[in-house]
């Protein structure tokens, strides 16, 4: 089954696939933690991508796809989960062409609950778990006692940048699959507990 995850900035994506991990087994295609991997490998792919991020360029469309392909080639799970991509009309056209899309869970969620959660989102540096400030004062994780930092680009300015990004690009998106009869909207201003319990209602193996 191959699920792609829409939602805006805040809607709930990274805690809805860490809290799917107790409960299923898949693999997590992230472009930008494959992307990060790739140059850890010091591949000739990896070196390329790096190249191309130290310059400061976007990496091309290309070598995201060869990056998703690779991923997909090796993977034995039941489940792909894509998260964050695709992003716009080319890249689903892209991904169209490597896979069939099972099911597109739609995490809506008004834009004013969105900035409240993003301004407030603490993430650890060390296991990656998302959190908010509110109870974490310290900014030390209650999971493993890393440190809690606030993500350089989740300022208001920033914020709204990404939210008229996702209105012209990946709104569009939303009704594309809703044609194709494979999209389920899961209300997102639920506790992150009820979200997971909408959501695994749909996830049918």
């Amino acid at each position: 089954m191959n699920i792609v995850l829409l939602g805006i900035q805040g809607s709930g994506k990274g805690t809805l696939v860490q809290d799917l991990e107790n409960h299923f087994d898949f693999s997590l295609v992230s472009v930008g933690l494959l992307l990060r991997e790739e140059i850890a490998s010091h591949s000739a792919l990896g070196n390329k991508i790096k190249e191309l991020v130290d310059k400061g360029l976007l990496v091309d469309l290309d070598i995201v796809m060869n990056v998703i392909n690779k991923k997909l080639s090796t993977s034995k799970k039941p489940i792909i989960i894509f998260d964050g991509f695709p992003r716009n009309a080319e890249q689903a056209d892209k991904l169209d062409e490597i896979c069939n899309i099972d099911l597109v869970i739609y995490l809506n969620l008004r834009k004013e609950i969105a900035i409240d959660r993003v301004l407030n989102r603490l993430t650890c540096k060390d296991c990656g778990d998302i959190t908010t400030l509110k109870g974490n004062e310290d900014y030390t994780c209650k999971l493993c006692g890393g440190k809690l930092y606030r993500r350089s680009d989740d300022t208001v300015d920033a914020i709204h940048t990404r939210f008229e990004q996702y209105e012209e690009e990946t709104y569009p998106l939303i009704e594309r699959y809703r044609r194709r009869g494979v999209l389920v909207e899961i209300d997102a201003s639920k506790t992150p507990s009820e979200v997971l319990v909408d959501v695994m209602k749909v996830i049918k193996l």
